[in-house]
């Protein structure tokens, strides 16, 4: 599993966790839903811009976020 793959697993895990949509994440971001989608999809990873800007919607700390995606590559 490659860090962008696991960034994605932990971005999913919280929106599964609160309840959101991916149309949700990309309204409270205000990154493109389309892009959000294909990041979900892991067809394209997300950059830091698009992890600070999830890490402030969801309320969590942006070195949690990535942390918990290292733990997940072993």
């Amino acid at each position: 599993m490659q860090l962008s793959a696991a960034v994605a697993d932990v971005v999913r895990s919280l929106l599964a966790d609160r309840g959101w949509s991916g149309r949700q994440l990309a309204r409270e971001t205000g990154i493109n839903q389309a892009s959000v989608a294909r990041k979900l999809r892991e067809d394209s990873p997300f950059d830091l811009d698009d992890l600070h800007a999830i890490a402030q919607a969801l309320s969590v700390d942006l070195t949690d976020l990535i942390s918990a995606a290292t733990r997940l590559l072993g």
